[in-house]
């Protein structure tokens, strides 16, 4: 079946891809912005849903945003699908982390290794939100022992993985990052959610963690 993907791993065709043309490169321009965003509404969230229990990371907080962009509002959009991955699986967020102890030196080499296990099978939106979801925890994590200015590093890691593994191509595909401003109602946010269960929850934990 021609579908224009190109080489890569399978990929799990939730929605056809977009006739409109963008291109790949203007996926990857946008995805810095994007997913500033969405850690900034993450933090919010979290903010407000815990209080004093929660500690505000400045960098975070200080994030230069324009909510009026539309890059802005795909962030805030991701920020509130994965505010689901984030409630109901935190444990397996938290598990993964304080295991695994990432520091400044093999952060990179963790990150890689868990989020590219995420698109072994395909990519499919819900797998991205949990993407971006895991790259938030751990720029938080991270934060919380100490270690400051990090997220711009996490960024860059996000940005890579999406690169190794086509991503920011099945994204232009499907007429880039404004496409998910469609999601998060119905089907597709039941699909976030039995993804961030299977893959986090079973899949990542029984690679890394019972080998």
């Amino acid at each position: 079946m021609a579908s224009g993907q190109g080489p890569g791993p399978p990929k799990e065709g939730l929605e056809e891809p977009s006739s409109d043309s963008t291109s790949e490169q203007q996926v990857v321009q946008d995805t810095e912005e994007v997913f500033r965003s969405y850690v900034f509404y993450r933090h919010q969230q979290e903010q407000e849903a815990q209080g004093a229990a929660a500690p505000a990371d400045p960098e975070l907080v200080s994030l230069p945003q324009e909510p009026n962009s539309t890059m802005g509002q795909v962030g805030r959009r991701l920020a509130i699908i994965g505010d689901d991955i984030n409630r109901r699986y935190d444990t397996e967020f938290q598990t993964m982390l304080q295991q695994l102890r990432p520091t400044a030196e093999n952060a990179s080499e963790l990150f890689t290794k868990i989020a590219s296990s995420l698109f072994d099978s395909g990519i499919s939106w819900g797998r991205v939100v949990a993407l971006l979801s895991f790259g938030y925890r751990l720029a938080v994590h991270v934060y919380q022992r100490g270690l400051t200015g990090f997220l711009g590093q996490v960024t860059y890691f996000v940005i890579d993985v999406m690169l190794r593994h086509y991503i920011t191509r099945w994204i232009a595909q499907r007429g880039g990052w404004v496409a998910a401003l469609e999601l998060g109602n119905g089907p597709i946010r039941n699909v976030v959610i039995v993804l961030a269960v299977v893959l986090l929850g079973q899949f990542v934990v029984r690679r890394f963690f019972k080998s």
